[in-house]
């Protein structure tokens, strides 16, 4: 599964802990990168937020007044890789 640059970015900048607007994700990313691809639009963002979903490394959530929030969220490990893990690490 490769990601490009901005899923790569996005991930970065999605917290596991809280969800996070539209806006703040805007915020948080990276100045330089920003500078890089000036033309990054909104919609960009939300394509990319979208697959990310599709590929669920992020869920999406409904917030107050209907806003739209996403949370980077722990990818699942099968029971054979943690079986796996617990005995031969």
């Amino acid at each position: 599964m490769a990601l490009n640059k901005l899923e790569q970015e996005l991930l970065k900048t999605l917290s596991f802990y809280e969800p996070m607007s539209m806006e703040l994700i805007y915020l948080d990313l990276d100045k330089d990168f920003l500078l890089a691809n000036s033309e990054l639009t909104l919609d960009d963002l939300d394509s990319v937020l979208k697959s990310l979903v599709r590929l669920k490394l992020v869920k999406r959530y409904k917030g107050d007044n209907d806003q739209i929030l996403w949370q980077r969220i722990f990818p699942k490990k099968s029971l054979l890789r943690r079986f796996t893990r617990y005995f031969f690490s």
